[in-house]
């Protein structure tokens, strides 16, 4: 009885020990990009041309997330919360997590998103439960609050993810320009 005891309070103090290297706060970021357009992806070649956008073009994006952040140390971060994007005429938001790593000045950021969105075209709400996820990969520099950087971003249909989707996913992206390209600056509020 004594031993049981004993065990489940060592390990409740390990908990708790673990849980105070933990911190959890709010994020909130406000950005201006850059986004370059290329794509052999329908829904984006049909929204592209729809706004009178050609692919190759850049297009001006105003970008927000509002996220929940757990911070491990002082270097490591996780997250999850929504994604705002904006091109005046159109404004869609999706639920986003990510994992970002700090070194020095210098942040590596993973983000995974979609499944559903919900924004506005005009002034015409709507709401989709998306057949496509946004991974993303960027690399930032950061000042006191704000930060610069670059990233790529690409979106994967979800009716075609089997074994043989994620071996040939890669060479097949790049291939076939289901890549984009951004330039950022961010502000954290």
């Amino acid at each position: 009885m004594f031993m049981k005891r004993s065990v489940c309070i060592v390990a409740l103090m390990g908990l708790c020990a673990s849980l105070s290297a933990i911190d959890f706060q709010k994020r909130n970021e406000f950005g201006l990009s850059g986004l370059l357009i290329f794509s052999d992806i329908d829904i984006i070649e049909d929204s592209a041309e729809a706004n009178g956008l050609s692919t190759g073009t850049i297009q001006p994006l105003i970008d927000a997330g509002f996220y929940g952040q757990m911070n491990i140390g002082q270097s490591l971060h996780f997250g999850m919360g929504l994604r705002l994007a904006s091109i005046i005429v159109a404004t869609m938001t999706w639920p986003t997590v990510y994992a970002e790593l700090d070194l020095w000045r210098f942040s590596f950021n993973m983000r995974l998103g979609g499944g559903f969105f919900a924004g506005l075209a005009g002034f015409f709400p709507f709401f989709l439960a998306g057949d496509f996820l946004i991974p993303e990969a960027s690399l930032w520099f950061r000042f006191s609050r704000s930060r610069i950087g670059f990233g790529a971003l690409s979106f994967l249909p979800t009716s075609s993810f089997n074994a043989e989707f994620f071996k040939d996913f890669g060479e097949d992206t790049i291939k076939n320009k289901r890549v984009m390209l951004y330039i950022s600056y961010v502000w954290s509020f």
